[in-house]
């Protein structure tokens, strides 16, 4: 949690937010520049989960990082070619709201017009832009002044994958009317959500605990929230969303992978 807790930025769960990064990255020279992208993705708790394999641990440090972003465009690319594939057209304009360092964003601008990729984290952002670019992505900040790079309206779709779970229901709110303000009329979402059970609690249950433990986990680390299917309903409906549907993600992936998608699910939406 110390490494998590030196990369945060001033917002909330901005994890590789901190203003030392971006500056960092750009002094490092164009050789050594998707190196040092890979070590920074490294100090955060969402993108690489195998540091404990043992088929990684014989391997150098260049060679593990080069081996964990193949291990992001697998479960990216997974989740498009199973979910979105068949959902966005190549003529869609698409929002990715919580793209982290664009794996899936820049796998998405292969097949629509235009993708702008939105995180809150300036860190990730930066990685974004040297690991996986694209001639027709554009990566955002999601705060004011980013949002307003795109048009009210003017959006086919939002996808967002490994996000939802990681905000309070407070920014969640702002998030759904971010989405329905900038979709068109008949615009969808699809969006992976994690759902209460007896692993995932509530926010309200992160709050109670109140031990110096509980109040330094929720200061510093990675939040997991749970969430009701009416809960998450009542809040698209609030927005202007109808045909709302859910499904478990392992309907649509036929086996697991030690990624952060697979037991959870999914939700999609239209706007009014």
């Amino acid at each position: 949690m110390a490494k998590w807790g030196a990369t945060l930025g001033d917002a909330p769960q901005s994890f590789l937010g901190a203003g030392w990064i971006p500056r960092l990255l750009g002094r490092v020279g164009d050789k050594k520049k998707r190196l040092w992208a890979l070590r920074i993705l490294a100090l955060s708790p969402h993108y690489f989960f195998n540091s404990d394999d043992p088929s990684f641990r014989t391997l150098s440090e260049a060679d593990y990082l080069e081996a964990e972003y193949c291990e992001g465009v697998i479960s990216r690319q997974r989740i498009f070619d199973k979910i979105l594939a068949q959902r966005l057209t190549t003529e869609d304009v698409v929002i990715d709201y919580g793209c982290g360092p664009g794996f899936l964003a820049k796998i998405v601008a292969e097949s629509v017009r235009r993708v702008y990729a939105f995180d809150i984290s300036d860190g990730a952002l930066a990685c974004a832009r040297v690991i996986n670019p694209a001639p027709n992505l554009e990566y955002l900040k999601a705060d004011e002044s980013g949002l307003a790079s795109v048009d009210d309206s003017s959006v086919d779709a939002v996808v967002s994958f490994a996000m939802v779970q990681h905000v309070t229901d407070s920014i969640l709110g702002k998030i759904v009317s971010i989405w329905a303000t900038k979709l068109k009329s008949g615009g969808r979402i699809y969006v992976h959500i994690q759902l209460l059970n007896e692993e995932w609690r509530a926010e309200n249950e992160w709050r109670d605990d109140t031990s110096i433990k509980g109040k330094l986990k929720f200061r510093y680390g990675l939040h997991c929230f749970g969430r009701s299917e009416s809960a998450i309903e009542a809040m698209l409906k609030e927005n202007g969303f109808e045909r709302i549907e859910f499904r478990p993600m392992s309907s649509f992936l036929d086996e697991p992978r030690t990624d952060d998608v697979w037991p959870q699910h999914f939700v999609s939406a239209v706007k009014l």
